[in-house]
């Protein structure tokens, strides 16, 4: 009789408990506290590697630390990695191609969009040397010495978007 009070005791208190891992499991999305929100830019970018809940994809930690890598601004050391990792097979080739061509945006510099855009009204030209990330840490830490708010968010909105606003122009 005294077995089966302890079994429910321990048993009561492990269902009050829960498991003792439960914090250190969950997973965090990429890029939180990471200077740029997600280094691809659009929603849900980050986790783009996984298709569904609970199923493990190909370079699911590498794939974490380039995109972590990338938002930190170290592009070098991500192209290294990706290089490396597609060699192994950690990587497919398309999430490497996803990567570079979101390295190469963040590498883009606002006087390099077309001159067509560059004409746009109130173009702020001071910036006209600064790459996009650079662009989106000055937004991120509110460093408005170069240029106001407005401009440095249509800096961003030029070199990010500019096949669209391309074509609108056409």
């Amino acid at each position: 009789m005294h077995t089966w009070k302890v079994l429910i005791g321990g048993w009561a208190l492990m269902c009050a408990a829960g498991c003792g891992h439960g914090e250190a499991v969950r997973r965090e999305e990429p890029g939180e506290g990471l200077g740029v929100a997600c280094a691809r830019g659009d929603e849900g970018a980050c986790g783009a590697d996984e298709s569904e809940e609970g199923t493990r994809t190909k370079g699911g930690t590498v794939s974490l630390r380039i995109w972590s890598l990338i938002a930190q601004g170290q592009f070098a050391e991500a192209q290294l990695l990706i290089a490396e990792s597609t060699a192994a097979g950690l990587l497919t080739q398309q999430q490497a191609t996803r990567m570079l061509e979101r390295i190469t945006l963040l590498n883009t510099r606002l006087g390099q969009i077309p001159a067509t855009l560059q004409r746009v009204q109130d173009f702020p030209s001071q910036l006209r040397d600064f790459t996009l990330f650079q662009i989106k840490q000055q937004l991120e830490r509110r460093d408005f010495t170069l240029a106001t708010q407005a401009q440095l968010k249509l800096a961003e909105k030029l070199i990010e978007q500019q096949d669209r606003l391309m074509e609108k122009v056409k």
